[in-house]
């Protein structure tokens, strides 16, 4: 089962969903702290996660 990728999923959930749309689509200038976070977060070897533990992760920051 194909579930779409990344992209078709953030906008079904950013774009098309109930809530309001996260900062990046907002277009609002991004912490550098919370960047560096999202950075060190990728890095980590091993750590996967899938998109809705991602989407969850990335809205708690």
């Amino acid at each position: 089962m194909d579930e779409g990728s990344v992209i078709d999923r953030h906008n079904e959930e950013c774009l098309d969903g109930d809530d309001e749309p996260c900062p990046i689509c907002r277009g609002e200038e991004l912490d550098p702290d919370f960047l560096a976070r999202i950075e060190q977060a990728g890095a980590q070897p091993g750590m996967a996660m899938t998109f809705d533990e991602a989407m969850d992760w990335f809205r708690a920051c």
